[in-house]
């Protein structure tokens, strides 16, 4: 009972400090909605350079195609530049966005009329041969901004897991939304953020899984991610806000998991 009026006053907390803040414009909400699919893969050591050189002629190839059948609306692959902890097995990561969950379903039938039999055949042992992911997450896509429509895609991609606790998924959501976000988007105009998401884990889930939400930070330069919400960006950002409350009361709401870092090798879109 105490637990449910601690979560409860917190709620009414934070949708206070919300409605004391100015609305800000979103840059762009092309991917909100959308469904996130990534495979967690691990090339070894010898054949990375081998794997590598399959990108652009045979797996980019396969992936356009899927772009292209309206299938997918986005793809990219990264290499995992710092993992999330030492015994990381994962060593590159494909990301895959589409607007329905059915899309990320077996695509093999659906793609053969657009390559000769023999090229196919061909392509899909390629795949097969290098993109069998260790395993596999589908997330939903519930806020994105970006600096500029149309932009090319940032050079990292920090992926920040979060578990969020039990009865406070609406508190997180809103933090994030009306009070995460707006910082996000000065850190745009300050020229240190390419583009910032929120991500709600559908499949795996359970309590035994480790995390339940994530977000996406996009930056150019690794020196951009050192420097997060200082100070002096939120008081820029939320001029009457206590910083002290601020860090606590996102404490309350969720619990860091791991930081992993990407680094783009190449995509379609």
């Amino acid at each position: 009972m105490e637990s449910v009026m601690k979560n409860t006053l917190l709620l009414l907390l934070i949708t206070c400090v919300v409605s004391l803040i100015p609305f800000t414009h979103s840059n762009a909400q092309s991917q909100e909605g959308d469904y996130m699919h990534i495979d967690y893969i691990h090339i070894e050591k010898e054949d990375i350079g081998d794997f590598i050189s399959q990108i652009e002629p045979q797996i980019k190839r396969l992936q356009q195609a899927r772009v292209d059948s309206g299938a997918l609306n986005e793809w990219y692959i990264y290499r995992v530049a710092y993992p999330g902890s030492q015994n990381t097995v994962h060593n590159f990561v494909s990301v895959s966005i589409c607007s329905y969950i059915c899309s990320f379903e077996d695509f093999h039938e659906s793609l053969s009329d657009q390559f000769s039999s023999d090229d196919f055949a061909q392509l899909i042992r390629n795949y097969r041969s290098f993109m069998i992911p260790n395993h596999s997450e589908l997330w939903r896509i519930n806020n994105n901004v970006v600096r500029e429509e149309n932009m090319e895609p940032a050079r990292y991609f920090s992926m920040d897991y979060m578990k969020v606790r039990n009865g406070m998924e609406y508190a997180y959501q809103m933090m994030e939304d009306e009070i995460a976000r707006p910082l996000h988007e000065q850190r745009m105009e300050n020229d240190a953020m390419e583009a910032w998401q929120l991500f709600s884990l559908v499949i795996p889930g359970g309590s035994q899984y480790g995390y339940n939400y994530a977000t996406g930070n996009h930056f150019k330069d690794l020196k951009d991610f050192e420097f997060g919400f200082t100070d002096e960006l939120i008081s820029q950002t939320h001029p009457n806000t206590n910083v002290s409350e601020f860090f606590d009361n996102i404490e309350r709401t969720r619990d860091p998991v791991r930081i992993e870092i990407w680094e783009l090798l190449d995509y379609v879109k």
